[in-house]
């Protein structure tokens, strides 16, 4: 693996922070990230993200919010945001404030019902007739998207319901 130079100063980190948030967005966090992995002394990577905020290159709030609705859009939970708040180094605070504006209790458990009811066929294999079998499937695949238990269990609940339409268990 090609070894990348050591940043020495200012200038240099400020042009490859252009470089890195020409690409795609960063939080603060992932640049601190990355100005370590380049030998770049902690006080003047500072120096660099302050002007780079003051600028408003860089957001974290509005990274995070910009997060919360990509995410939101492919039908991830609120646990799964989380997790890529922190892969992402969003601080806890900013993530937690853009995932209550966008995610209210009632939304999630809608959402997850939506999504369950969109992706129903998907979970009614013909090789899997056993009822329970179905709804274990489809609570774990709300689980993984990063749906609380609560919301999967209602949505599977509402949507494979007791009067559904599934075989009953022998």
């Amino acid at each position: 693996m090609k070894k990348s130079k050591p940043l020495t100063s200012e200038a240099q980190a400020l042009r490859y922070a252009a470089w890195l948030l020409s690409r795609r967005p960063y939080s603060s966090g992932e640049l601190e990230e990355k100005f370590r992995r380049r030998t770049l002394p902690p006080e003047m990577g500072r120096k660099v993200l302050d002007r780079l905020k003051e600028k408003r290159y860089v957001d974290d709030r509005d990274f995070a919010e910009q997060l919360v609705r990509s995410k939101t859009a492919q039908d991830w939970g609120p646990a799964k945001i989380r997790a890529a708040f922190y892969k992402r180094r969003i601080p806890r605070d900013l993530g937690e404030r853009a995932l209550s504006n966008a995610f209210p209790a009632a939304l999630e458990k809608a959402n997850a019902r939506q999504l369950l009811t969109r992706q129903k066929r998907r979970f009614s294999a013909k090789n899997d007739p056993k009822a329970s079998r179905v709804r274990q499937k489809a609570f774990g695949f709300l689980v993984r998207k990063g749906y609380s238990l609560e919301a999967a269990r209602l949505a599977v609940r509402e949507v494979f319901g007791y009067n559904s339409e599934l075989p009953k268990d022998d």
